[in-house]
């Protein structure tokens, strides 16, 4: 596992994410769908896609040896249930940690927050349709006048992606639904020194994650900014196949 820090607001201690490649051979998932609940298997028996079925899986059980390396916890006491909107809260001994999950294709982000409500939102870039359009059919006017000033095509495409990662990530910090967010305004630039920002009365902190070409990646807190932020990226067959 490699990781880096990366700066943020001082105070609030860190949020900790993992970047994890949940890619390679379908041949060794037997050991990581061990470590799964017999719901866990069994919602992704249901699901056609071959890629949304191994992402699943493989994040599923990644989440769980991370979350049960962060609480020194045994895997099998780690478990959850989602939210109303479907944001998971660990239960049992685990419970009062705060946690998020997200996948985009063979990809997945995983964000601990402690005591914090924390959300966390990948997004691969592709167009949704027209930016521009859904921009102003959807978001901000604001955030949509910026989408404007930006050519059209990849630029357009990244701002888009960039501020639905935000908005998601919103929304899951507090457990509701991207709908009821979608035209609160996140297209404010970041903080110079890339930590969190705070809007005016809203109550909560975001900060863009530097995630690499393609993607684009946020993770919101509530109640307070999000602090340093723990970036590492790891392989999920380093965490569930074990030799």
């Amino acid at each position: 596992m490699s990781g880096k820090a990366a700066g943020g607001a001082a105070g609030g201690g860190a949020v900790r994410v993992w970047d994890v490649d949940l890619s390679g051979d379908a041949g060794a998932a037997g050991p990581a769908t061990g470590l799964l609940t017999d719901a866990e298997r069994a919602r992704a028996a249901r699901l056609a896609d071959p890629v949304r079925r191994t992402a699943l899986l493989r994040s599923h059980a990644a989440a769980r040896r991370l979350l049960a390396e962060h609480l020194g916890l045994p895997p099998e006491r780690i478990g959850w249930t989602p939210g109303p909107y479907g944001k998971p809260a660990l239960t049992g001994a685990g419970r009062g940690c705060e946690w998020n999950l997200s996948r985009s294709g063979l990809r997945a982000l995983v964000a601990v927050g402690g005591a914090a409500p924390v959300g966390v939102d990948l997004q691969a870039e592709h167009p949704h349709g027209d930016p521009l359009a859904l921009a102003r059919r959807f978001f901000a006017p604001a955030e949509a006048t910026q989408l404007a000033a930006l050519p059209p095509g990849r630029a357009r495409v990244r701002r888009l992606c960039l501020l639905l990662a935000r908005k998601e990530a919103r929304a899951k910090a507090v457990g509701g639904r991207l709908l009821d967010f979608l035209r609160h305004d996140v297209g404010a630039a970041p903080a110079p020194d890339g930590g969190s920002r705070r809007p005016g009365g809203t109550g909560y902190a975001v900060a863009d994650l530097a995630v690499g070409p393609g993607y684009a990646a946020a993770v919101a807190t509530t109640g307070r900014p999000t602090g340093r932020i723990d970036y590492r990226s790891c392989d999920w067959r380093d965490l569930c196949v074990r030799n």
